[in-house]
């Protein structure tokens, strides 16, 4: 009998699947996405937490006992984070039109980004293969003339780390100008169609070849 694989997703409220129902969350069709691609069950595990910045997604991933036994023996990574970092920057913006408060969020995205994946690699380091697929931002504000040039700023730290075990899956173009069919009454979060979008594009990235599991 084949063993199940295990994959976890960590972040925000995409991840959460803020916007639509359970059976239409990324996380949820992506999971069955994993199990046609490698033609065995797969266990999630979802620690998605609706409203966290990459602040509270790196304090998750650092001290959450759970969510690092977890990281550990998942064979699949998924990282959604930074939009409410950007929102949040935004409020402040409109409120007095300081460019500050966008630059200190990119700065902060930055250097939490970094050892958010810092992290996953040190607890898988020594252990078995695995892969992370980590979502770029799609534009949360397009009515925000400002929005696309902040948004990119934070996509273009983020394809740094485009190698090895870590692959981006840029979103951005799928949601340009479709924003209407995409998003949820919020206007915030994807809808079903959304997050179908979203599921199948990082389904498109690909499936390693990982020993013991596509081998067997």
């Amino acid at each position: 009998m084949k063993r199940e694989l295990a994959y976890l997703a960590i972040g925000d409220s995409l991840t959460a699947g803020v916007g639509a129902l359970p059976e239409h969350s990324f996380v949820h069709r992506y999971a069955r996405l994993l199990e046609t691609g490698y033609g065995r069950q797969v266990r999630t595990e979802n620690a998605g937490v609706s409203g966290a910045t990459t602040s509270a997604v790196l304090e998750l991933v650092r001290t959450n006992g759970q969510v690092r036994a977890a990281a550990e023996r998942s064979t699949i990574i998924t990282l959604t984070a930074g939009g409410n970092d950007l929102i949040q920057a935004a409020k402040h913006y409109f409120f007095d039109s300081d460019t500050r408060h966008l630059m200190s969020a990119l700065k902060t995205y930055q250097r939490n980004i970094d050892s958010i994946l810092e992290t996953i690699q040190a607890i898988k380091a020594g252990g078995d293969p695995y892969f992370v697929r980590v979502l770029g931002l799609y534009n949360p504000l397009p009515e925000f003339a400002e929005a696309a040039f902040w948004v990119n700023k934070f996509n273009e730290h983020l394809r740094s780390f485009h190698a090895g075990d870590i692959h981006i899956i840029e979103v951005y173009d799928q949601f340009l100008g479709k924003e209407d069919n995409l998003l949820a009454d919020d206007r915030f979060h994807p809808n079903a169609e959304g997050y179908r979008i979203i599921a199948e594009k990082v389904h498109a990235a690909g499936y390693p070849l990982i020993p013991g599991v596509t081998d067997v």
